[in-house]
């Protein structure tokens, strides 16, 4: 009986090339395999999505294992488990409550102010949020959070009977699960101010759970919003740090979707390193440049 190889998560019995080299490289065809594979196999789409970032991503795991790229293509043939091991690491799930706090300040301070006052004068007595690529929820939980400061200061009395909902999605089922349950370690909490952990979070022990208030005005879903269809009648879309793992025609076709998701002078959030795409320019102005929030027009 071979013996397993201690390197490899899972027993592998196929006589495969165990290489040396630190950072094995894959090339475009094999790249375009593994790709092709997750999407027929598991249906996660990242066939269009930036390929210096993914072959980053994938070298590591072939170091971490020291195969040759075609050894890790027939591994996935037969430990279909990899499979989501894989997306794990093609999925980056960098985040933190009110993360880029002068973005945020400028959320609270102009946005959310001016789309709470829009549904008074047009008759329409709702705010629809869309945080994209949500991770572990911390980003929708911001904006609940300073939704809910404002509406509470505010002396306009309509507000009490305006109908929220943030809907929050994301393309890991774990990691929405994750944020449906709003448990958060301390590390994640560090820009959050001893008034706003005392009115939203509920402390056990080295963790804090958000409120039932705040965790009621989310809707957390899987959705890709790559192949899915887009939501309708937002406000808001909150999508920062996404495109940036786009191609360029793939960051259009999503921009497209946001477009006409998107109310008439609904706001959008990107990511410090992301801009509108140039065919899109004419149809949304600068607000805030530095903190990349725009209006469409």
């Amino acid at each position: 009986m071979p013996m397993r190889d201690k390197r490899l998560p899972f027993p592998y019995k196929k006589n495969i090339g165990i290489i040396t080299m630190a950072q094995p490289e894959l090339s475009e065809d094999n790249l375009d395999i593994i790709l092709e594979k997750m999407y027929v196999k598991k249906r996660w789409d990242f066939r269009r999505y930036r390929k210096s970032s993914l072959r980053r991503c994938i070298e590591r795991r072939l170091a971490s294992y020291r195969l040759h790229c075609k050894d890790y293509i027939e591994f996935l043939d037969v430990q279909p488990l990899e499979f989501n091991n894989l997306f794990n690491q093609l999925t980056i799930k960098v985040s933190e409550f009110f993360r880029d706090t002068d973005v945020f300040n400028q959320i609270e301070q102009y946005v959310i102010p001016e789309v709470i006052v829009k549904p008074k004068t047009d008759g329409n007595n709702s705010l629809r949020i869309w945080s994209i690529g949500c991770a572990r929820g911390e980003e929708a939980y911001s904006i609940a959070i300073l939704l809910s400061k404002i509406m509470r200061s505010s002396t306009q009395h309509a507000l009490e009977d305006l109908k929220v909902k943030i809907f929050a999605t994301d393309i890991d089922d774990a990691s929405v699960d994750i944020a449906r349950k709003g448990i958060y370690c301390e590390e994640s909490l560090k820009n959050v101010d001893l008034f706003q952990l005392g009115q939203f979070f509920k402390p056990s022990e080295n963790y804090y759970q958000v409120s039932p208030q705040i965790r009621n005005l989310v809707t957390f879903g899987v959705h890709d919003i790559v192949s899915n269809i887009h939501l309708s009648h937002m406000d808001i879309i909150c999508c920062r740090n996404l495109l940036i793992y786009f191609e360029k025609d793939l960051q259009e076709k999503v921009f497209e979707k946001f477009w006409y998701s998107l109310n008439s002078g609904g706001y959008i959030i990107l990511g410090r390193s992301e801009v509108v795409p140039s065919i899109f320019r004419d149809r949304f102005r600068d607000i805030f440049r530095k903190e990349k929030i725009y209006q469409k027009i």
